[in-house]
């Protein structure tokens, strides 16, 4: 009977602390998974798969240092989950990508100059390859430092360090085709 109401209680813990989790680090993962998704829906999807499985392995949780560095290494290894999956799928029925939904605009000259200029950044990001984008998002977007992004994507610091310089020079070259 004890064990029953240790584990009962250790459920329930565990939901706490998730829920805790959710509010604590829900916008930042959420963002994050906006910019690994190609749709709202995807995303949504996205965001609630990291954190089941987040609360799957709520023991790794606990014991971790970092709980933010977690959940982001979470959403990297289901979003890298769901493109293998995508891309068995397509592999035996090909289909076409999901268009990007247009932004609202004003009707400022610099505001249509300032959107055109971070689209044109955006595309380019989203161009790069996966081992490269992830780190540039991690950096820009959700402000981690190196280390954590070493930490979440499972790789050493130098490494990061080289990908973000890497990801810079190609987005430079880029813009300097484009511009």
């Amino acid at each position: 009977m004890e064990t029953l109401r240790a584990i009962k209680f250790q459920k329930e813990t565990s939901r706490s602390r998730l829920a805790d989790l959710v509010d604590e680090y829900g916008g930042s993962v959420y963002k994050f998974c906006r910019s690994l998704a190609y749709s709202k829906e995807d995303a949504d999807d996205l965001f609630q798969e990291t954190f089941l499985r987040v609360f799957e392995d709520s023991q790794k949780i606990n014991a971790c240092d970092d709980p933010r560095g977690f959940l982001f290494s979470a959403a990297i290894f289901v979003h890298k989950s769901w493109k293998r999956k995508y891309a068995r799928r397509n592999r035996i029925a090909p289909a076409a990508a999901p268009d990007e939904t247009a932004a609202s605009g004003d009707d400022v000259e610099s505001g249509v100059i300032t959107r055109e200029e971070a689209r044109i950044v955006r595309d380019l990001v989203k161009s790069l390859p996966e081992k490269f984008r992830i780190p540039i998002i991690l950096y820009y977007t959700m402000e981690l430092s190196v280390p954590d992004i070493a930490q979440a994507m499972r790789l050493p610091a130098g490494t990061v360090k080289s990908r973000l310089f890497k990801a810079r020079k190609l987005i430079e070259k880029g813009l300097g085709e484009v511009l």
